[in-house]
């Protein structure tokens, strides 16, 4: 009985070492095995498609690849092995379900449509006899409005006839008030503009305050020992992630002599970059991009990860963090 636990125990010790040693090697495999990308371009003038380009990206030996090119196959294809797993052009099956209760949800609100039509219809024939007994109720309505104008007319011209009493006030006190109201308004309009460059004094003051802050923190010394340790990291990772392999055969021509000898002087300073990778043939005559171009390169997640890392868990860059926003002294 000992002997058949024992034996138990051990296939399940074997079988969880196994488990462990499947995840810890995925887990490495993640972290190591770079992500290689790929990216071709070519541009001729008198082909149907002018101009064509290809972006590959391929794991682990092309086990796991993700490819779009276009214009042949303007979509995006993830594939494993041989089996593809994603393709943005197939619509997926909640897509389609989706549609199947939009189409019913359509077809509801088809008969709901005509079932209000129906109601409307009735509604307006009623309305309709409403409206006819109301114009013989208004032409009734409008005799006696006509009969009670004439009798407003008779009054009004009985009361102009009589004669009216208007109170004038003096001219001189009329000239005093508005000279008060002027003088009124004039200090209000001072008053305003006191107040408005009193503002702009203390948002001038409170800018200046600012920036001799933030000055003070980007001249201390934790601002340099975190800019160090940051920027080195962010450019190690930038180099690691930059291509590693660029080829490419180029027709350039800008229309005008000068401005193609400028393209070409830029080009000769950046030939030390460059070197034999890339060949460029001006033409002096016309205006023309044309050529091929291949672009390699590859990422480490365990690079960006180690990175990460660094960044986050810097007591310097942390305590700028809090400066800036006011959180300490």
């Amino acid at each position: 009985m000992l002997s058949v636990l024992l034996m138990i125990l051990k296939v399940l010790g074997m079988i969880l070492l196994i488990l462990l040693g499947t995840i810890l090697l995925l887990i490495l495999l993640v972290l190591f095995v770079p992500v290689r990308y790929q990216i071709m371009l070519h541009r001729k003038v008198g082909e149907e498609a002018p101009v064509a380009a290809k972006v590959k990206a391929t794991w682990l030996l092309h086990a796991l690849n993700a490819a779009v090119s276009y214009p042949e196959a303007a979509f995006l294809r993830v594939r494993i092995f041989c089996f593809t797993i994603f393709r943005s052009d197939k619509p997926k099956k909640t897509m389609q379900k989706d549609n199947t209760q939009k189409e019913a949800v359509k077809k509801k609100n088809a008969k709901k449509d005509t079932v209000q039509k129906e109601v409307i219809q009735e509604e307006t024939a009623k309305t309709v006899r409403k409206d006819e007994e109301k114009e013989t109720d208004g032409q009734k309505n409008v005799e006696r409005k006509a009969s009670d104008e004439n009798q407003k007319e008779k009054n009004s011209y009985i009361e102009e006839a009589a004669p009216k009493k208007q109170e004038e006030e003096p001219k001189k006190g009329r000239k005093v008030n508005k000279l008060f109201d002027f003088l009124k308004k004039l200090w209000s309009v001072f008053k305003n503009i006191k107040y408005t460059i009193i503002k702009i004094c203390d948002k001038i003051k409170h800018i200046v305050k600012n920036i001799q802050y933030y000055l003070k923190i980007v001249q201390s010394d934790t601002f340099h020992r975190a800019w160090v340790v940051c920027s080195g990291q962010v450019f190690s990772l930038i180099k690691s992630i930059l291509p590693r392999k660029i080829r490419g055969n180029l027709i350039i021509g800008a229309g005008d002599p000068a401005s193609t000898g400028q393209i070409l002087a830029i080009y000769g300073i950046l030939y030390p970059l460059l070197g034999n990778h890339i060949d460029i043939v001006p033409d002096f005559e016309q205006q023309i991009i044309e050529g091929d171009l291949l672009v390699k390169g590859r990422i480490t997640v365990f690079k960006a990860l180690k990175m990460a890392w660094i960044v986050y868990f810097n007591k310097d860059l942390r305590r700028l963090i809090k400066l800036f926003k006011r959180e300490a002294a």
